[in-house]
């Protein structure tokens, strides 16, 4: 057992670039494993703290509408709420909340009554208040000096601002003057975000004078809470509703689910193709001791041994691949936090990440995958290392004819799982996890016909350029005869590729679509729209005599009005867009479903027409009724229609602004479409609109052309999350391609000699390595282009349809392919640069001798 062990670690030592190598891909790909898991745990634990911050100790939460609800309400509840018998009595709340900007950056607004928030908080927890005292901060200051407001000390720090300085409150658009009167120290986590004021001070900003954004509110535990439960809901008015607080912030939470489970998928991408490299690696380690094992067990050593040694070596690959994946996780996973937050912002909710969060299942993820893919991988090689007798061990040429007869019976493979993908597709209508299922049968489905597919086109190569040059005969045909060495590194780089090459059409066809939905859907000369973060938020709205100013500006011909607000139904929140459309602002809306005659009388009437995100999610169509919790009470609304729509991954919902003004009492304005006259220039009109609205409120005032580029200068900023990932599986295939070919091209080293020796001059040498080398990187491209074009149908028509509702166009241009073709070429031709050098340069003799 001793010699076994001592031929081990002296096969190790004598080929470390090899090993290095394959240690390599398995670390990227156990690390962006981790990078993800960092990056969205990150940004959902900083969002956890944050919503932690703002309810305190709330058990529930009292809910309106956008008008909010009459603070008279919660003078009511405070001073006469009572349901006899019970031992402990609620306690209630007031909150103002909103989204603010502060040199650019938006922050979330609370306004609370912090004596309130402390009679709510019953845990140890320190309140905002609290905070507020453990930091001396003058509390007469809070009520008596306009415009105070409470920070992190962290958020005060990179805003540039200090206790006493004054700075402006952007509040959409309109510029209030705000104290910082203390700081919250780090210790508070979760205020990161926040911005702290007086409920009336956030009143005042947020244009809600007597009103209230909720309610919040503490249930005591035991046998009394149903009781105050009933008792509570029996005395809200209509248009009110009484939620549990980890309701409401898991549905903000789920928001994000589609998107992060997307990310967590592209990982494991990575991770699958570093399986095949690490079985690779394994595999030639045992190849290429083929003869070693083979005398070894001819002299006594039994099976057992030989597994436990190729067993062993794996698990010390796994093992430190995981340990070094999960320290080059962690400085992927800063960078990606980055990446993920923004988005997170940019379509979902306001989050400030200062934190990297490492979760501890992570670390045990990392080393399950680590260790599990490279045990799982080497598996195969090291049965057949055993099975085997000794004399055929020793003999090449059966173990190539095992590859052969593999290859073949992986074909079937292949076409068995290529066929089970689409039955898996077909028989799960909307569940995401079977479609990242058939994803990966067909990935895996490519890898298994790569190599049948190069030993094809290298025989067939072969035969062609044999009669007219025997050099093309051997160099191809040596590739045809060493599928045992070439099979698993083509393999992997032909499914990254198709990957790579399904994601880059999947990229671009979600691009082009969303460019021909904006060309048509942009219709407007100019938008006006009142500034800020967070759509369908209440504070959102246009200064209703600036409006008046506005829709009196010579050169305009027709206008369209927007109110974006966030209703309650019964199937959870959902964004609403109420409208008042010009006569050509009808034509903007592509119906997926219903006809225009139709549907747009009925919208008039008061019918909803709804967004694909929208229908997907909630499984509405034409004719079903969705019921909304008006002020008044609930309404059931018929859907009239369904409309194409890429803005918004949740879904909206169209309603005529006089339906929505009659239930909801709420007569702000967030956007307006301008139709300019004939011949107007639009760069006039917009310099009337800036100087009417200067001094008033600060509004986005843009031509159509440039909410276009905005919109898709956000989608490709979107997308850069998915292209790294990408590129990142790309990368650990590259290198394994070069790890697996380098170290065959150098075991033919004798071979090569030889034919040096009969004539072949050492510019013939090195052009025969590249062109070997090269043309596998070609035959893992043919592999992989249909495959990605299949992948990408998965991705469009299943995946994001599954995941967001979004019905995409296939759009096909070359650079989708050109990239993939790049990256194989030069991983090929990369792979052959040193073995090229290194046979043009080898003394021949000695590389004879040499075995």
């Amino acid at each position: 057992m001793r010699t076994l062990w001592a031929s081990s670690l002296r096969y190790l030592l004598r080929h470390p670039a090899q090993l290095f190598l394959a240690l390599v891909g398995l670390t990227v790909g156990v690390a962006t494993i981790v990078a993800v898991d960092i990056a969205t745990a990150s940004s959902r634990h900083a969002f956890e703290l944050s919503m932690d911050a703002v309810n305190g100790a709330a058990t529930h939460q009292i809910v309106g509408g956008p008008d909010g609800i009459d603070e008279r309400l919660y003078v009511e509840l405070q001073t006469s709420f009572n349901v006899p018998g019970i031992a402990e009595p609620p306690a209630f709340a007031p909150v103002v909340d909103g989204y603010i900007t502060i040199g650019g950056r938006a922050l979330q607004l609370i306004g609370l009554d912090p004596f309130a928030t402390v009679d709510l908080d019953a845990r140890e927890a320190e309140t905002p208040a609290q905070s507020l005292k453990v930091q001396d901060a003058d509390l007469r200051s809070w009520f008596t000096r306009s415009g105070a407001v409470v920070m992190a000390a962290r958020t005060a720090s990179d805003l540039g601002l200090a206790n006493n300085q004054s700075f402006d409150v952007d509040v959409g658009g309109r510029i209030f003057s705000g104290v910082l009167v203390a700081t919250l120290s780090d210790e508070n986590r979760g205020y990161d975000a926040l911005l702290l004021t007086d409920i009336a001070q956030a009143q005042e900003w947020m244009g809600m004078a007597g009103h209230l954004s909720r309610i919040d509110v503490r249930i005591p535990d035991g046998p009394d809470s149903s009781k105050i439960l009933a008792a509570l809901r029996s005395r809200l008015p209509p248009g009110l509703e009484l939620q549990e607080t980890q309701t409401r912030s898991r549905e903000n939470l789920d928001m994000t689910a589609a998107f992060t489970t997307n990310l967590q998928a592209m990982s494991l991408l990575a991770l699958l193709v570093s399986t095949l490299l690490i079985y690779g690696a394994i595999s030639f380690a045992v190849v290429q001791r083929r003869r070693t094992i083979g005398i070894l067990r001819a002299l006594g050593a039994i099976p057992i041994q030989v597994l436990a040694i190729v067993l062993t070596e794996a698990f010390v690959l796994g093992a430190i691949g995981a340990a070094l994946g999960v320290l080059l996780g962690l400085v992927i996973g800063r960078e990606l936090i980055h990446l993920v937050s923004r988005t997170i912002n940019d379509l979902y909710f306001v989050v400030a990440v200062n934190s990297t969060t490492l979760p501890a299942g992570t670390i045990a993820k990392a080393l399950i995958a680590g260790v599990g893919t490279a045990l799982a991988a080497a598996l195969l090689p090291a049965f057949e290392a055993v099975s085997s007798t000794p004399q055929l061990g020793l003999r090449r040429s059966a173990l190539e004819e095992r590859a052969v007869d593999l290859a073949r019976k992986l074909v079937i493979v292949s076409v068995t799982l290529a066929v089970a993908a689409g039955a898996v597709v077909f028989s799960s209508t909307r569940s995401l996890f079977a479609g990242f299922i058939a994803l990966f049968m067909l990935l895996i489905s490519v890898a298994a016909l790569t190599p049948a597919v190069l030993r094809s086109l290298a025989r067939g190569i072969a035969s062609v350029l044999g009669g007219a040059s025997p050099i093309a005969r051997l160099a191809f045909g040596d590739i045809a005869a060493s599928l045992s060495r070439t099979g698993v590194a083509v393999a992997a780089l032909g499914m990254a590729v198709a990957a790579m090459i399904g994601v880059s059409i999947m990229v671009e066809s979600f691009r082009e679509s969303l460019h021909d939905w904006l060309e048509r859907t942009i219709r407007a000369d100019v938008y006006v729209t009142a500034p800020g973060a967070g759509s369908g938020r209440p504070e959102r709205r246009l200064d209703a005599d600036l409006l008046r100013s506005l829709l009196t500006t010579r050169g305009i011909a027709n206008y369209s009005l927007s109110r974006r607000a966030v209703v309650e139904t019964e199937k959870g929140p959902v964004a609403v867009s109420a409208v008042q459309l010009s006569a050509p602002s009808y034509g903007t809306y592509l119906l997926a479903e219903g006809e225009a005659a139709s549907t747009w009388p009925a919208f008039k009437k008061g019918g909803l027409v709804i967004s694909e995100p929208l229908s997907w999610r909630l499984r509405l169509n034409v004719g079903d009724r969705l019921v909304v919790t008006t002020s008044s009470g609930p309404h059931s609304f018929p859907v009239a229609g369904v409309y194409r729509e890429y803005g918004n991954d949740r879904g909206d919902m169209l309603m005529d602004l006089a339906t929505y003004r009659e239930l909801w009492h709420d007569d702000a304005i967030t956007s307006v479409g301008f139709y300019l006259q004939t011949g107007v220039p639009v760069a006039g009109v917009i310099e009337k609109l800036e100087a009417a609205s200067r001094g008033r409120q600060a509004l986005l005032i843009a031509s159509n052309a440039d909410i276009r580029t905005l919109s898709m200068r956000i989608f490709d900023r979107t997308f850069v999350i998915t292209r790294v990932l990408n590129w990142l599986a790309a990368g650990v295939a590259a290198v394994g391609l070069i790890s697996s070919l380098l170290a065959w091209e150098l075991e033919r080293s004798r071979e090569l000699a030889i034919v040096r020796s009969l004539g072949l001059t050492r510019g013939g040498t090195a052009v025969l390595i590249e062109a070997q080398t090269g043309f596998m990187g070609i035959a893992a491209m043919l592999a992989a282009v249909p495959a990605g074009l299949l992948t990408a149908l998965v991705l469009i028509d299943v995946i994001n349809r599954r995941a967001f509702g979004w019905r995409i166009d296939l759009h096909l241009n070359a650079s989708q392919f050109t990239h993939a073709l790049i990256l194989s070429l030069a991983a090929a031709l990369a792979a052959g640069i040193y073995p090229a050098w290194r046979a043009a340069r080898a003394p021949i003799a000695a590389e004879i001798r040499e075995e």
